[in-house]
């Protein structure tokens, strides 16, 4: 097998074949069109639940979260109750780029998420969401920083900043994210060309941040958001953006054309649809008498939610004066993040038996007793909590239409494997595909509430992967393809081992026969 092979991985976070797919058979997106007509296409499965983080690091290490450790972008209650944020130290088990240094290759990364602190390597690291910002030392080597911030280059851009309800506003997210990744594919081909490497992954994530945003604009016929009075200006806009991303792809197909030792790699971690209503877990566990708040934090926080409900009515936005609108909307986005939070400060935990953390783990946690706290015994106490909230959440219910909303419940080891499983929430589920999403917010009405007076999209379990190169298929569909089959893929394709640890399989159908013989 050749090992002078070098790849490019280029993700596209929260790309999807739902939106992509009748673009691209529009002649939008001529050159994705091309990578998935050429090369390799298909699906690719996200972890579970579909978040990024955990599935990022998954697609980077070939393991499952229960052995790499991370399950949300905070750390489990379980291992620290105060929740710091992650960081690439939160990472249990060793990414691509350190096994290639193991391996004497030289790799450059860009804006990969949960990556910083970014890893003295053997060439360049630049890390992505989760960095403190452009003073921090996100980049590696260190010279590597200013020469960004001498660009211009935006680490990320937060989508809690914009009121996209406005026009106005949205046009300035637009702007934002356009001129973020523009910058971002400058330095990425800037880097590609002037540093050496054998390895180079670049993540872009302007469509994550737009689908959560404006999904139902996009692509939602049953909401109002798409026939809006600004929907067709907004995907007008919107599509200009995906097609700055085909722009990219297609520089790098004329590389890999032009160099004939380049394998291509596109995925994405997740894909996307509507959100269509929230269940409100917390307020869910309070009813079954399991989740108590402290009486001041409890009328605080039914204080602001029924600030954010009044905002959030049809009636409201067409009597409330903008300003004013704009204002209570502002106060909702800044308390919406799920990098913040006050869960601990709320909840009364000397009288709490189990607890739904954040939006991005989908799960709840059982308050065990340990280390002098908790509530529940650990063992057969334990067992029947589990089995209880397994059984009550099959019958919750959406009362507009009385129809059962949960698909399907797990326990973490059902889930999970590894020796960092007992991280993850202690059951976990899906409801309607995550179109009705779990949420933490407190506060709180009732248990299922619509969400379709807000445009906002969620993750989904379909992903995309597409593939081209000298050594990969023409023309093949990939099938069953994983997050924790990329990192074994791209060994094998750069023709090195695949370390006996990986729970994913290197994807031979994508790989042209010759080169598998």
């Amino acid at each position: 097998m050749a090992t002078n092979q070098r790849a490019v991985l280029l993700g596209i976070d929260g790309a999807t074949f739902d939106l992509l797919g009748p673009w691209m058979e529009a002649g939008h997106l001529p050159h994705l069109e091309r990578l998935s007509r050429d090369g390799v296409c298909g699906e690719l499965e996200s972890t579970r639940p579909p978040t990024t983080a955990p599935s990022w690091v998954a697609c980077v290490t070939g393991v499952n979260p229960g052995r790499h450790g991370v399950f949300d972008f905070r750390e489990s209650p379980l291992q620290d109750p105060r929740r710091p944020l992650i960081s690439s130290r939160s990472v249990r088990a060793p990414a691509l780029w350190r096994i290639l240094k193991h391996h004497g290759r030289q790799v450059g990364l860009l804006n990969v998420p949960v990556s910083y602190p970014p890893d003295p390597i053997d060439g360049f690291a630049v890390a992505g969401m989760m960095s403190p910002g452009p003073a921090s030392d996100y980049a590696y080597p260190r010279g590597l920083r200013d020469e960004l911030n001498a660009r211009g280059y935006v680490i990320d851009v937060e989508i809690q900043k914009y009121d996209v309800q406005a026009e106005a506003d949205a046009n300035r997210f637009l702007d934002d994210v356009l001129s973020a990744m523009q910058v971002r594919a400058e330095v990425f081909f800037h880097l590609m060309d002037n540093r050496p490497w054998q390895f180079l992954m670049a993540v872009f994530v302007a469509a994550d941040r737009i689908q959560h945003l404006f999904w139902k604009t996009l692509a939602d016929p049953e909401s109002d958001f798409y026939h809006g009075p600004a929907a067709e200006r907004l995907r007008s806009r919107i599509l200009a953006v995906y097609q700055g991303m085909d722009a990219v792809v297609g520089e790098l197909l004329a590389r890999v054309d032009a160099d004939g030792q380049i394998g291509l790699f596109v995925v994405s971690d997740h894909g996307f649809g509507s959100t269509k209503a929230w269940f409100n877990a917390n307020r869910w566990l309070q009813d079954q008498g399991w989740l108590h708040l402290k009486p001041r934090s409890a009328l605080r926080k039914r204080f602001f939610y029924e600030l954010m409900q009044a905002n959030d009515s049809r009636v409201a936005k067409a009597l409330l004066p903008d300003s004013l609108g704009r204002s209570i909307r502002r106060r909702v986005r800044s308390g919406r993040s799920v990098f913040k939070t006050d869960l601990d400060q709320c909840i009364d935990w000397e009288r709490t038996r189990a607890f739904f953390a954040s939006i991005p783990a989908q799960g709840f946690y059982i308050h065990v007793k340990r280390d002098g706290i908790g509530t529940v015994d650990p063992g057969a106490e334990y067992q029947e909590l589990r089995r209880q909230l397994r059984d009550r959440l099959l019958k919750v219910s959406d009362p507009r239409t009385g129809e059962r909303i949960v698909d399907r419940v797990w326990f973490r080891e059902e889930v999970y494997d590894g020796p960092y499983t007992h991280l993850a929430p202690d059951v976990l589920f899906v409801a309607r595909d995550y179109a009705y999403l779990g949420r933490e917010l407190l506060g709180t009405r009732g248990v299922v509430e619509t969400s379709m007076n807000w445009a906002n999209g969620f993750h989904r379990m379909n992903g995309i992967f597409l593939a081209y190169g000298p050594h990969l298929g023409h023309g093949v569909q990939a099938h069953a393809a994983t997050m924790v089959d990329v990192a074994p893929t791209l060994l094998h394709s750069m023709g090195l081992p695949v370390p006996d640890n990986m729970d994913g399989r290197v994807l031979t159908e994508v790989f042209a026969p010759d080169y598998m013989a």
